[in-house]
């Protein structure tokens, strides 16, 4: 593998690179690294663009949540998600899921309010608001968006 810089060397006069035989690019800056990698599994060219603005790049996904049937108005469930941090601001959405022909998790006499979405490291902790007596289970899928 070629490496370029070292302390003290700049590189600014590169222009249209074409790197061949690679779907990843590793920056290192003393003991930290990172790396950004494409996936080309599926044998199509790709092409990305940047909007005209520094910042940050935010990472998101989605989860699995079964949450119980509870009685209780409030109450907390942790669920795991790698990457995330308790610095980070997110924004979190619950959606059903449900399997057709079963009473758990598809029909639902109550609905469940996210008052809060707390980022730990490794997990978001959601607070919900229980609107009525849930007589079973729900199963939900989660997404989320996070920036730090």
């Amino acid at each position: 593998m070629a490496t370029f810089g070292s302390d003290g060397q700049s590189y600014t006069g590169f222009t249209a690179v074409n790197l061949k035989g690679s779907t990843s690019i590793r920056v290192a800056a003393g003991n930290a690294a990172a790396t950004f990698k494409v996936d080309l599994s599926e044998g199509l060219d790709r092409a990305y663009t940047f909007p005209n603005k520094s910042g940050t790049f935010p990472i998101m996904g989605t989860f699995r949540v079964q949450l119980p049937s509870a009685t209780g108005a409030f109450f907390s469930t942790a669920v795991t998600v790698s990457g995330i941090r308790a610095e980070d601001a997110l924004v979190v959405q619950l959606n059903g899921v449900g399997v057709s022909g079963t009473t758990y998790g598809f029909a639902q006499s109550t609905g469940y309010i996210i008052v809060q979405a707390i980022p730990t490291n490794g997990a978001i902790t959601l607070q919900m608001q229980n609107l009525g007596n849930a007589t079973a289970y729900v199963d939900l899928t989660g997404s989320y968006l996070a920036a730090r």
